[in-house]
């Protein structure tokens, strides 16, 4: 009998240090395919909520409160032209957002203060800074072709995008207004700004390169080889890690951002094919979107190794974490 209460014990408090261990917050992804975005307890991994979307979801964002979430309608066969934005308390859609002219909004970021969206619009070439309460519109040009990714500095007054078509990176001001443009490489696509605001680092699809572009110089400072596209590039909270998400061979690399170095590489499942990618507040989990296998995967970064997949809609591309 004595035994038995042992093992029980040992098992509750095994259950117990894996629940410390797994954050409290909240997932939201857009399923591009499914035309759905999912709500999911970052918790337990549950699905809380699979709300419609309007057509090809794709990227999205969550409020630094953790209240909000925003989802882009990016369109499929025709450009879509709205923001859905969700209650992430009463896990329902909370109004959805016109955006006139402005057509296939992608890259999305909260600013600070959370009142205000800044998305890009491919079929415009621009930046909008939209109020999330009443739909207000402003626009930044870009003068560049797929206007697409997006990095926003942590300050919320400058922000990068990528430019496929055009192979440039541009920075717009959300305060003023003003932008430049610097030619990068072809087809960059995965845009990431580190914390200090320094660096921004792009991917290029066809030269399966990342360039790391100096802000103050405002040039190209070095070009690191990835072998393959690296699809999506992100920064780590703490400015000390870039990830960049290898979508072919379902790779996840890990670079030290002093030494531009390769730290790892982390397998992500068979056939996961990784795109969207967010780190948690804290920098010890990456989660990355797989699209092949309509999941997002959780990664340690202190080991370095996938410790779960947490099942979404069809089609995942977009995620965004708030975690306690």
């Amino acid at each position: 009998m004595r035994r038995r209460i042992g093992l029980v014990a040992v098992f509750l408090c095994a259950n117990a240090t894996v629940a410390a261990q797994s954050p409290n917050g909240v997932l939201i992804a857009g399923n591009k395919r499914a035309h759905t975005a999912s709500i999911v307890d970052l918790a337990t991994g549950r699905t809380l909520k699979e709300l419609p979307m309007p057509p090809g979801p794709h990227e999205s964002a969550i409020s630094s409160d953790g209240r909000w979430g925003v989802i882009t309608g990016y369109g499929a066969q025709q450009p879509g032209n709205t923001l859905v934005i969700l209650d992430l308390t009463s896990h329902a859609v909370a109004r959805t957002l016109d955006l006139g002219e402005y057509r296939r909004p992608h890259g999305i970021a909260f600013l600070p203060g959370d009142s205000l969206i800044a998305v890009t619009v491919e079929a415009n070439q621009a930046v909008l800074v939209v109020h999330r309460e009443r739909g207000d519109v402003r626009a930044i040009r870009t003068g560049e072709q797929t206007t697409h990714q997006m990095a926003v500095h942590p300050d919320g007054v400058l922000g990068y995008t990528a430019n496929i078509r055009s192979g440039t990176i541009t920075e717009v001001n959300f305060s003023t207004g003003a932008a430049r443009s610097l030619a990068v490489a072809p087809e960059v696509e995965g845009i990431g700004v580190t914390p200090d605001g320094r660096e921004v680092w792009v991917g290029s699809n066809t030269a399966g390169t990342i360039s790391i572009v100096d802000v103050r110089s405002w040039k190209v400072t070095a070009t690191l080889d990835q072998g393959e596209r690296p699809y999506r590039v992100t920064i780590s909270p703490d400015g000390k890690l870039a990830a960049a998400a290898l979508t072919i061979r379902s790779r996840i690399r890990l670079i030290d951002v002093a030494t531009r170095r390769e730290l790892a590489l982390m397998e992500a499942p068979a056939n996961a094919q990784p795109v969207g990618m967010t780190w948690s507040a804290d920098g010890k989990r990456l989660y990355v979107a797989c699209q092949g296998i309509n999941a997002i995967a959780e990664f340690d970064i202190a080991t370095r190794r996938l410790t779960r997949t947490i099942a979404v809609g069809d089609g995942p591309d977009g995620v965004a974490v708030f975690s306690r």
